[in-house]
């Protein structure tokens, strides 16, 4: 006769079971949109006005290779022509690097012609 597993047994087993069953629902998103992250130069979305927008793309160097991950949002409207943005930059590598600290910048944007571009000044 087989002996009944214990208490903990039992726990451990719940508990493996759970964790398998949560990476086999996780994983092939996961997989699935770094495939795609390596096909294309990157995935944005946002606004259309080229001023608040999220990006993802991957880093395709030799050396580091991972993520990247940047938002821009207005954070002040100086006039109709002129906005101040918050750009957060963020890498995600898989090996270590020094160069991959978070990096934040306020920048000046001008209205020319139909475009935004930066006025190459900081804002506050």
């Amino acid at each position: 006769m087989a002996e009944k597993p214990t208490k903990l047994q039992e726990n451990i087993n719940l508990i493996l079971t759970i964790v398998v069953i949560f990476l086999m629902l996780v994983m092939p998103p996961i997989m699935c949109g770094l495939l795609y992250l390596s096909r294309v130069p990157d995935v944005t979305w946002g606004a259309n006005d080229n001023l608040s927008y999220s990006r993802i793309w991957m880093v395709r160097e030799r050396r580091p290779v991972g993520l990247g991950f940047e938002t821009r949002r207005v954070i002040t409207r100086l006039s109709e022509t002129e906005v101040c943005v918050r750009n957060n930059l963020r890498l995600f590598l898989w090996a270590k690097s020094d160069e991959a600290k978070a990096a934040t910048s306020n920048l000046k944007m001008i209205l020319v012609g139909n475009r935004w571009q930066s006025a190459g000044e900081a804002c506050g």
